[in-house]
């Protein structure tokens, strides 16, 4: 893997991809789309500037697996929400580290602080303000989830909740991962299906700690040690205010979403 990006790298590669992207797919009326050749060049100079945009990203302790004790890491971009990372419609095919076999989905929820993202041109799907869980998935056999928090360089609060099971959970009863819209698994035919999940959230952090259920790591702690109801430590993600419906950023702006209610979303409306 090439180093990882530092911010002022990061803007470069994204303002390349801008630029090409403008090229292939002009906004003027005026001015006609490459053809033949040409395009292919473009497209093929685009998509090696979003590989090395992926590649490069830094790659985040997030959790420490209750059953296995071994280190969950994934990619982020922590520069700003103008990164295809955080894009709804992520083109960016990012390669992310061997994670425990335990590990079941990754969700989360991002705490703006009342900053307006005007960076965030494209939509982002990032949760609520605030941590939760989902009283569905650890109804499963084995599940238990962490709590994290990784800081931005924009300020922003990213709470990670990370799900893990010793048993073998398939894959249609698990949940898009974070930043997604839909998840996707293999099908019988040897294909691959898709649904979205539209399970309810829980709040009640302090209910599911005392159950046994969730865990956490405390923050800034760089040895992710697991902190649970017997470490005899207060969890400084109880109790936190913010918004708790879900939000989409799209041109610089915040929009709430309903609740998440259960009822099953039809993927054609």
């Amino acid at each position: 893997m090439s180093p990882t990006l530092t911010h002022a790298e990061r803007d470069v590669l994204l303002a390349r991809a801008a630029a090409l992207e403008s090229q292939l797919y002009p906004l003027d009326d005026d001015t006609p789309e490459p053809v033949g050749p040409a395009r292919v060049k473009l497209l093929d100079t685009y998509y090696q500037v979003l590989h090395e945009y992926g590649d490069r990203l830094p790659r985040v302790p997030v959790a420490r697996c209750p059953h296995t004790r071994q280190v969950l890491k994934r990619a982020l971009d922590p520069f700003g929400l103008d990164g295809p990372f955080w894009h709804k419609s992520c083109i960016v095919e990012i390669e992310e580290p061997a994670a425990p076999p335990t590990f079941m989905v990754l969700l989360g929820a991002l705490d703006l602080h009342g900053r307006t993202p005007a960076e965030a041109k494209a939509e982002v799907i990032p949760g609520p303000d605030v941590p939760f869980v989902v009283p569905r998935l650890l109804g499963l056999p084995g599940m238990k989830a962490v709590i994290s928090q990784q800081t931005l360089e924009t300020r922003d609060t990213a709470y990670l909740i990370s799900y893990f099971s010793g048993e073998r959970i398939q894959f249609q009863l698990r949940h898009q991962h974070w930043l997604r819209q839909d998840l996707w698994f293999p099908n019988e035919s040897g294909g691959t299906s898709w649904l979205t999940k539209n399970d309810p959230w829980d709040f009640d952090l302090a209910a599911w700690i005392e159950s046994g259920h969730l865990s956490w790591v405390m923050p800034g702690d760089s040895e992710m040690k697991l902190c649970d109801r017997q470490s005899g430590l207060t969890c400084p993600f109880v109790g936190l205010v913010g918004d708790q419906h879900p939000q989409t950023l799209t041109g610089g702006t915040v929009v709430r979403m309903p609740m998440p209610d259960a009822m099953i979303v039809d993927p054609f409306q």
